[in-house]
Order: C-alpha cells, then sequence, then structure tokens
C-alpha cells in the first residue's frame, strides 16, 4: 500500500512538472554521486531565477556519459522515484526527465578517446565534430566541478569508530581475500562480510578501482588484477564472491548497508555520518584510511580531501588546467587522474559535467554559462562543503581549473583564434545541441 501511493504521488508530482513546464530548460544526467549537490544549486539558481528549468536524473556515470554522447535521453529514463528531480522556481518535483534533448552528462570518471572516437550515432569524431547527421553539435568539453572522495562506509556494531583500514585490507575485502569481519581485526566476531558494491555503471567505482589498481598486489588481491573501470563486476573473471550484493546508485548502496548488518561498502560522502549537514545523510560510519607516505590514517572529511587532492602521487596527470590553445582543444587534459596520493586521504578525485560548445536554443547556452558562473560562488561552494566535496577554488592547482573554465568556456577572455567558449563563434553555421 505504501509503495502503490508512494508510486502515485511520484506520477502526479511528473504529470503537473509536465503540465505546467512544456520542457526544462536544462536537462542532464548521471553522477549519483554528485546528485545531491547538483539538486541542491539546481534549486538555489531557480530560487533566485524563476524562469530557468533544470531536470536531472541520477542513473550513474556510465549513462551520463552515454546520454551525452549520443544526445539520447533514453539513457536517463526510466528513472524511477526521487532518483529524477526537476526544479521549476526552486519547487522540488519528482518523476520522468520533460523534452528529448540532453544538455549535459556528469559522471565521476572521465571520458577517454575512445568514447569520443567511436563512430556511433550522435557520438563526437576527433572531440569536435558530432557524427548524428547534420546535427553538429560543436567541440565537445568535460571540466572538473568538486573535488571528491570516496569513503569505505560500513555497518558493523562491533567496531569501535572509527575503523582504520590499510591499503592491504581494503584491497583483501573487495578483492574478496577476506570473507569474514576477525579477518579484518582480531578483535571482531567471524561474521561474513556483507560487501556492498556499485552495479550499475558508476564514476565512483572508477575512483575506487582506479586507486586499487595502484596498491593492490598478489598477496591480497584475492587474483584479482584490478583495472580502473565504472563497472565494479567486470574486475571479476569468474563472478563476484557470493558474500557481495551490487545496489544500483549511491542511494541504494547507502540503503543496503543501512539495512544489512556486518555490511561494508564504498559511497560518496553525503551518504554518509561524515557530512552530516547533507539532505540524504545516513547514520553510516566511515572508515579512516592509512597513508603510507605521512604513516597516517586519514577520515574522508573535506580538509583531508583537499589535502590528498593537493598531495597527488606520482602517477597522477592534469593536475592544473590547460593554458594554451593546443592543450585546450583536448578534453582529455581537463579531468586530473589522481591514483594515490602522498598526504591526506587516499582515495580521491574529480566529479565533472560534459557539455557542448554549441545550443541550438540560444536561451540553453545562455543559462549554463550563467548557471556554472553561479556555482563558483561561496553559496555554492558551502552547500558542496555541506555534502562533503571539495570546491574547486579550496584546492591548490583546482583553483587553476577555476579561473580556465570561466576564461576558455564561458567566455573567450583568454584570447584563443580557436575559441572553445559556449555559443562563441564556433558555432556559427552549426545546428548545436
Amino acid at each position: 500500500m505504501i509503495r502503490t501511493r508512494l508510486a502515485s504521488l511520484v506520477m502526479a508530482a511528473a504529470l503537473s512538472f509536465g503540465a505546467a513546464h512544456a520542457a526544462p530548460t536544462l536537462n542532464g544526467g548521471g553522477s549519483s554521486l554528485a546528485y545531491p549537490t547538483y539538486a541542491a544549486w539546481f534549486k538555489a539558481y531557480t530560487t533566485a531565477h524563476p524562469a530557468d528549468l533544470f531536470s536531472y536524473a541520477a542513473a550513474g556515470s556510465g549513462a551520463g556519459q552515454n546520454g551525452f554522447l549520443t544526445n539520447n535521453i533514453g539513457y536517463f529514463e526510466p528513472v524511477s522515484g526521487t532518483n529524477t528531480v526537476g526544479y521549476a522556481s526552486g519547487t522540488l518535483t519528482y518523476g520522468t526527465i520533460v523534452g528529448t534533448q540532453v544538455d549535459f552528462g556528469a559522471s565521476d570518471a572521465p571520458l577517454v578517446a575512445s568514447q569520443f572516437t567511436t563512430a556511433v550515432n550522435g557520438s563526437y569524431d576527433a572531440y569536435g565534430t558530432s557524427t548524428n547527421g547534420s546535427a553538429v553539435y560543436g567541440p565537445a568539453i568535460q571540466i572538473p566541478t568538486l573535488g571528491v572522495p570516496v569513503t569505505i562506509a560500513y555497518n558493523q556494531s562491533s567496531v569501535t569508530p572509527p575503523l582504520q583500514l590499510t591499503d592491504a585490507q581494503v584491497c583483501s575485502i573487495f578483492s574478496g581475500a577476506y570473507t569474514t569481519w576477525n579477518q579484518v581485526l582480531s578483535t571482531l566476531p567471524s561474521t561474513t562480510i556483507n560487501v556492498v558494491y556499485r552495479s550499475d555503471s558508476s564514476g565512483t567505482t572508477y575512483l575506487l578501482t582506479q586507486h586499487l589498481a595502484a596498491t593492490c598486489n598478489s598477496t591480497d588481491d584475492n587474483g584479482v588484477t584490478f583495472t580502473a573501470q565504472k563497472v565494479f563486476a567486470s574486475e571479476f573473471t569468474s563472478g563476484v564472491p557470493s558474500n557481495f550484493v551490487g545496489e544500483s546508485g549511491s542511494g541504494g548502496v547507502a540503503s543496503e548497508l543501512v539495512a544489512t548488518s556486518a555490511s561494508i561498502g564504498y559511497l560518496s560522502p553525503d551518504y554518509t555520518s561524515i557530512a552530516p549537514l547533507s539532505a540524504n545523510t545516513t547514520t553510516l560510519k566511515v572508515a579512516s584510511l592509512y597513508n603510507a607516505t605521512t604513516a597516517t590514517y586519514y577520515q574522508p572529511s573535506v580538509a583531508n580531501t583537499e589535502l590528498g587532492l593537493e598531495h597527488a602521487g606520482s602517477t597522477s596527470t592534469n593536475l592544473t588546467a590547460p593554458s594554451t590553445n593546443a592543450t585546450a582543444q583536448n578534453p582529455l587534459n581537463w579531468v586530473p587522474l589522481i591514483p594515490t596520493t602522498t598526504s591526506g586521504y587516499p582515495i580521491v578525485g574529480y566529479t565533472t559535467v560534459d557539455l557542448s560548445s554549441c545550443y541550438s536554443a540560444a536561451a540553453r547556452g545562455t543559462l549554463l554559462i550563467n548557471f556554472m558562473t553561479a556555482t563558483a560562488s561561496t553559496a555554492y561552494n558551502t552547500t558542496a562543503t555541506n555534502n562533503g566535496f571539495a570546491p574547486l577554488s579550496g584546492i591548490t592547482g583546482g583553483s587553476s581549473f577555476v579561473s580556465a573554465i570561466a576564461s576558455t568556456f564561458l567566455s573567450n577572455s583568454a584570447g584563443y583564434t580557436n575559441p572553445l567558449n559556449i555559443d562563441g563563434t564556433e558555432c556559427s553555421g552549426l545546428t548545436g545541441r
């Protein structure tokens, strides 16, 4: 009965939203890690600008990337219940996305070269020209929006918090080498470890497996050779261990952890007790992780996330924003990749948005520019930190992206001869997204 009534309320909200507004100004989807922060940003913006509308489906990073590359709203639907949010004049509604265009995608994993150049309907060829018939979207853009930690959240009442874990212990848990809690700590009971992972294509998974690929070795990896990828189950050639359970989205993982005793999983901070001011926070505790370089355990606080991002390990790349026309043209240069850190919390990265340079309706391009400009303000940064994320402006190195994004994509104040600014001069004669 409760579930039926909830479904009715969701449908009613969706119909009301669709009837009142034939099409939201901007449609997006993807990352569930960043969903609570983005939803709060949309609400703040539309409260101040009632004519500007947004909808966003927390469909997972893989769906965000594919939906953007193909301009196919089907990757964001159907997404049930509270996974899809719309804001109209600051009012929250749940339901289906209205309209057919995909204005932006969101992901915690970067787009890679093969995704840009694979000749599928709507994809980008050589980072710029769409192959979707006559609809040419202009150069592709991917940019970081927030620094993020991947927390190791747990529901184990026998642990005196905080649980402290080394890289070897994290690897042993998520490879299946450890199957009982007393293998993690001898003082814990010999109950089964219930490991909860993301079953969908997830950027949170990417950030975790990127770290595991850099730190796991043959003594603790249970024969699993980790690679940085978005689908966790793909790491296991013979299937995930029997004590593992998959859930879709950050919300799904959080709910499973809360409901299952003796469980552990990986999760964005905004669904855990580390971010008590988040609208989606739970009672879930998070582990402190050991940084071998400083011989210190770190909680995934905002300060320790910033410290990790500022002390990237030697194999990290793209740590400062492109500063020339040639380097700015390649979207692969815009996302820092940080497998390990030499100080601070060790599993960190950036969540990103994927955009086109050209939009068929000038109002959508203008809204993107105005919204992205607004998100650099103090109020929006406070919302991010309340959810456990690190604003770019507070990160040494990250601040270079704030100014470069503004001068490259929100205007052409950088003075590039091949400008990338949204709906700028390069869009002349192009259909746009």
